[in-house]
């Protein structure tokens, strides 16, 4: 289970990694609120500004940009860089970037905006850089403090990561972005009590976080709670609703885990997982058939199937004699195949 835990995880750290990408590339970014790039609190008296503004708000980012150099607002050549950028020209960009940040006009966002730029070119040492420059400016701004943590997670420093999330955190704790970055910091590291502990303050809308939460539940045995972490709607996953079935029969509620299964189209020579262990000498599989039979294997690729039955007291395999209580399953389904 750990070994399937850490493949997921990497999975989960390219998806947090990815959320580096340049401006343009985030449209509901929940970081870029703290950018306060569009100024929505700025009165201008400014009629090409305040237009300026407007059009970078529907991302018509060509009327902007000339919106903004017909402005004689100072925060104009910021908008000019930023709206430059969006367009996809970086090198106009950056160069209008660093004049920004040589005039001291909006400053910590024109370096912030030059690291997002480093990073989507590969070039880590700069982005850093330019982050931590923003960071002394202004040590607060969130944006910076998570972008700053994501190029240390990148660097596996998890404990340097760890640190600017959680600085993050002090400031923006409603934050899903950075919960689920401090979450999955917990799980690279092995602190999975940690990371548990978190579960209610991390994103339950999004399929690869739930089931990092359920994956957690199995590996501290906190089976029901993690079964019943997913919204009904992320049950239609079949990732989730899987490991939803599992959780469910390990936390001693079989009957719940079979209901899932049997909303399912099993294919002709199919089955759907109830229950599971990959453990060598002790491998077995727990499952519905296509015809929505339960049946046990003692095989990861179930063969020699043994037919079972359910009963209130438990479950009756074929070959055991003793009915086996709905609690005990994955022990004695462990056991049996074992001596097998």
């Amino acid at each position: 289970m750990k070994n399937n835990m850490m493949i997921f995880v990497l999975i989960a750290v390219f998806a947090l990694i990815s959320s580096c990408g340049s401006v343009e590339k985030k449209e509901e970014d929940e970081a870029a609120a703290n950018r306060r790039l569009l100024l929505e609190n700025v009165e201008s008296k400014d009629a090409a500004f305040n237009e300026g503004q407007e059009f970078l708000k529907k991302k018509e980012f060509e009327k902007a940009l000339e919106s903004f150099k017909k402005s004689t607002v100072k925060d104009a050549e910021f908008y000019i860089a930023y709206s430059l950028n969006a367009l996809g020209r970086t090198e106009e960009a950056k160069k209008a970037f660093e004049t920004c940040i040589d005039k001291g006009i909006q400053a910590v966002e024109s370096l912030y905006n030059m690291a997002l730029i480093s990073y989507d070119a590969q070039n880590l040492e700069a982005a850093k850089t330019y982050a931590k420059k923003a960071l002394n400016l202004d040590p607060k701004h969130v944006a910076t403090l998570f972008f700053y943590g994501n190029l240390f997670y990148v660097e596996e420093n998890m404990a340097e990561a760890l640190k600017h999330y959680k600085e993050a955190a002090k400031i923006d704790p409603k934050s899903c972005d950075i919960q689920n970055a401090i979450f999955f910091v917990y799980i690279q590291t092995g602190e999975y009590e940690n990371a548990w502990k978190m579960r209610d303050k991390v994103d339950k809308d999004a399929p690869e976080t739930v089931f990092a939460v359920m994956q957690l539940a199995e590996m501290t045995g906190n089976f029901l709670e993690g079964a019943k972490f997913a919204k009904k709607e992320l049950l239609n996953n079949p990732q989730i609703r899987n490991q939803a079935k599992i959780l469910f029969t390990k936390g001693g509620d079989l009957i719940e885990a079979i209901e899932l299964a049997e909303k399912e189209e099993i294919a002709e020579g199919k089955y759907s997982v109830l229950d599971r262990s990959t453990i060598k000498g002790r491998a077995y599989i727990l499952a519905l058939n296509s015809e929505k039979n339960l049946f046990v294997s003692c095989e990861t690729n179930p063969s020699n199937l043994l037919p079972t039955e359910v009963s209130e007291q438990g479950i009756k395999v074929e070959g055991v004699e003793n009915i086996i209580p709905f609690k005990e399953i994955s022990t004695k389904l462990s056991e049996i195949c074992g001596k097998n």
